[in-house]
């Protein structure tokens, strides 16, 4: 009788146990990805940042904004 209350005890902790670490194992999992796609969202800003830096110091951009600072104090002020 001493040997059946044991091995329910038993049985019911070892249930317990494994249900607990299926939901640690699930959360760990969870942040697992959120962490991914945290770091897919800062690749693609710093992808994003990088074009725009690039598209700032092209010579097309440069020779924009000289002409529209041209027009708006002259020529003689001028870089080039």
């Amino acid at each position: 009788m001493k040997l059946m209350k044991i091995l329910k005890i038993t049985a019911y902790t070892t249930m317990i146990a494994a249900g607990i670490f299926a939901i640690v194992k699930g959360c760990m999992e969870k942040r697992k990805q959120d962490r991914k796609e945290k770091m897919i969202l800062i690749a693609k800003q710093l992808n994003t940042d990088i074009k725009n830096t690039e598209r700032k110091i092209s010579p097309r951009y440069h020779d924009k904004n000289q002409e529209k600072y041209d027009e708006m104090w002259g020529e003689e002020n001028s870089c080039n």
